[in-house]
């Protein structure tokens, strides 16, 4: 039986490693106010997937690298959803 919400569980958890061993110690200034993407706009985030997608399947950095690039490709659609909702002044799709 397909079950979605158990697949983006357990791929949201993947998410949230990405991030603390990945993302932060290597982008997170020490003040934890600033990294790159914050001054970036929507459109960038979605030039930064379109880099990893660009690369998809060649596995040119390892099998490990291949699946870290669709973590950052999750990653950066979260940005862009949030930049794109401040730059549109909309809230959420669902409440």
């Amino acid at each position: 039986m397909l079950n979605r919400i158990e697949d983006w569980r357990k791929f949201s958890l993947q998410i949230e490693k990405h991030i603390e061993q990945y993302t932060i110690p290597q982008y997170q200034s020490e003040d934890n106010l600033t990294d790159q993407v914050n001054i970036w706009t929507s459109e960038d985030c979605i030039k930064a997937i379109s880099r990893y997608i660009v690369r998809f399947k060649s596995h040119i950095r390892g099998k490990q690298e291949s699946l870290r690039d669709l973590l950052k490709i999750a990653h950066y659609a979260q940005f862009a959803y949030d930049k794109l909702k401040k730059e549109l002044d909309e809230g959420d799709v669902y409440e």
